[in-house]
């Protein structure tokens, strides 16, 4: 069963309407959570050798972890505001309450892979050097930031099937961190191409958010995240759906008189 990105979307802006204001500031309560991580690391491990970077990325990777049971919390509003039930922003700490170890354990295995598809990255950072002339130090920013953009696009194909997890978790207490992924990867199975082509259909608009001084963002990065949810609930109702449909096998009869 095929979705309607259009009608997707569409029902997130709706939804949206006058909640934009929370999840505007939601959006930003994450943000400067990993920002401020972000701020630390470099502040506690500035040096160049090579202890410094190891304890900068487990640093960072720590900072990751917590910040993704406030990215969850997030969902969790989405949630709320779609179905039109009480929402706010102590939503955010639902998971801190309710066994953060669960989304720490998905998390953990996320980051596990952002740090697997960032390693020709860190390593030609780490072990290249930029020169002293200007082309030198040119082919080593086009070098490194091509790496840069080449680990983030793979992190988004590897961990795709994986997107539905936080709403999962956030939908049964009794899911646990790995089954959640595996839940998620099964949900996505089928449609995995209507997803990508959701977050296509930002791309322009990311594009013409740079000639607002990207303050476009504000506006379009909760609607990518509603429309996400949306997605989710659509999924659900698929789900849901077939689950109905399939009929039930007949019990064996017991040949044993």
């Amino acid at each position: 069963m095929s979705m309607n990105i259009r009608a997707i979307k569409r029902r997130a802006g709706s939804i949206l309407g006058s909640r934009m204001g929370a999840a505007v500031l939601g959006m930003f309560a994450v943000f400067l959570t990993q920002m401020a991580g972000s701020y630390l690391a470099a502040v506690f491990f500035s040096g160049t050798d090579l202890w410094s970077l190891i304890f900068y990325q487990i640093f960072l990777f720590i900072i990751s972890l917590i910040t993704a049971v406030f990215s969850a919390g997030l969902s969790y509003m989405y949630l709320n505001m779609a179905r039109e039930q009480e929402y706010s922003l102590a939503d955010l700490l639902y998971f801190f309450r309710s066994h953060p170890d669960r989304v720490i354990v998905a998390s953990f295995v996320m980051a596990l892979l952002n740090m697997l598809v960032s390693i020709p990255y860190y390593y030609y950072g780490f072990t290249a050097s930029p020169g002293d002339t200007l082309e030198s130090q040119s082919n080593y920013l086009i070098m490194i930031t091509a790496l840069l953009l080449l680990s983030q696009v793979l992190y988004i194909v590897v961990t795709i099937p994986l997107a539905m997890t936080y709403y999962l978790l956030a939908d049964d207490l009794n899911l646990q961190g790995m089954a959640s992924l595996k839940a998620s990867a099964r949900m996505m199975r089928g449609h995995i191409k209507e997803y990508i082509l959701l977050l296509l259909s930002f791309v322009p608009w990311m594009i013409l958010s740079v000639f607002t001084l990207y303050l476009g963002l504000i506006w379009l990065i909760p609607h990518m995240n509603m429309s996400e949810t949306v997605f989710y609930l659509r999924l659900s109702e698929i789900r849901q759906t077939e689950t109905s449909n399939t009929p039930e096998l007949p019990e064996q009869e017991n040949d044993n008189i």
